[in-house]
């Protein structure tokens, strides 16, 4: 598990890398609109699981407008790494599993204890929760599973969550899809992260429900 010093690292050659390119051509691929503010100083907001960051971009200089609280250093790499990773390509509304991203056989047992087995356990016996959520963030969509919601996480990076619940023979399962241009916008690492975020996101919100 990255500690926070891990993540600082991250996030300071994440900012290195980023201020070397062109910034509004990223924003460009990415999905995302710059603000002017003055002369060449200018604010991009980040629109991510339901909050908006923001980065301030002023000549070579990049940095984030949030505190860098522990809480938020994860999310802001991700979000540096999208930027930075981020082709342009569409979105191909076609599905694929963590399996099916590049290594994501090799994560799959960390991928399956960080967002599958939370999801089911949570959530697999009351699968209809999801269609609850959806009336705040996402959308409920038909396939796949029992009950699926379909979230933009990031601009270009919708994420589907499904559960099928269990009966007297069967357990209730679960799992988490990407589109199939999820590798032109975030590295594996950064997939299994994401994939987390959002069930973590969802099993707070259905609490609150």
């Amino acid at each position: 598990m990255p500690t926070v010093g891990d993540y600082e690292t991250a996030r300071a050659l994440a900012l290195d890398r980023l201020a070397r390119l062109d910034i509004d051509a990223c924003c460009l691929h990415a999905g995302l609109s710059p603000e002017r503010v003055s002369g060449d100083k200018k604010r991009l907001p980040i629109p991510y699981l339901g909050s908006t960051y923001h980065l301030a971009v002023s000549g070579g200089q990049i940095a984030f407008e949030e505190d860098n609280s522990a809480s938020k250093i994860a999310d802001q790499v991700l979000l540096l790494h999208y930027l930075i990773t981020a082709t342009g390509v569409s979105v191909e509304e076609k599905w694929i599993t963590f399996r099916e991203v590049p290594s994501g056989s090799f994560y799959y047992p960390s991928f399956v204890k960080r967002a599958i087995t939370p999801l089911v356990k949570s959530l697999g016996h009351r699968p209809e929760v999801l269609a609850r959520v959806g009336g705040v963030i996402g959308e409920v969509v038909s396939v796949p599973g029992d009950q699926a919601l379909k979230i933009w996480v990031l601009p270009r990076v919708p994420v589907v969550l499904s559960l099928w619940k269990g009966d007297e023979e069967f357990p209730a399962e679960g799992n988490v899809y990407f589109d199939a241009s999820i590798s032109s916008y975030l590295p594996t690492e950064d997939i299994a992260y994401l994939a987390g975020a959002v069930v973590y996101k969802v099993i707070g919100m259905a609490r609150n429900l």
